[in-house]
């Protein structure tokens, strides 16, 4: 079947390479990356749950990179309500964010910068509109 999202998926890969090239330069595994990445939107720490929801990361994957982090002393877990684990970035992990996620980061408000108002608004609205329709049509599977 032929498929009309190839160049979607195409483009879909070249953001992806461009992410894990950053990862690689600041010398973070992509998981790494990925949850530093999610850390920029809960500062205050996070039930582990997140960590996989948000940086689209699987729980076994998160858990793996959890403990590395753990031994680096990159970040600290506590007990949370019921079965949850709440995850904390350390001092060291805070600047570690901030050496690393925060360049990437500022890469990409300087791209959306450029981008008149409209664009911004329609870039945003086809995404979150693809990607609700894409949910709803999976969830029906």
């Amino acid at each position: 079947m032929e498929s009309r999202f190839k160049e979607w998926s195409y483009i879909e890969g070249l953001v992806q390479s461009a992410y894990h090239e950053a990862a690689l330069k600041m010398n973070l595994s992509d998981s790494e990356f990925w949850i530093l990445y999610v850390f920029n939107f809960h500062q205050e720490g996070c039930n582990q749950s997140v960590l996989y929801k948000e940086g689209c990361l699987t729980k076994s994957t998160v858990n793996s990179a959890i403990r590395k982090m753990e031994q680096k002393e990159l970040i600290y877990l506590t007990p949370g309500e019921g079965r949850n684990t709440m995850v904390f970035l350390t001092e060291k992990g805070r600047k570690r964010m901030e050496d690393t996620v925060y360049k990437v980061i500022q890469i990409e408000n300087t791209i959306y910068d450029t981008w008149t108002s409209e664009e911004q608004e329609l870039f945003m609205k086809l995404n979150c509109d693809f990607a609700e329709k894409l949910r709803e049509k999976i969830n029906k599977l």
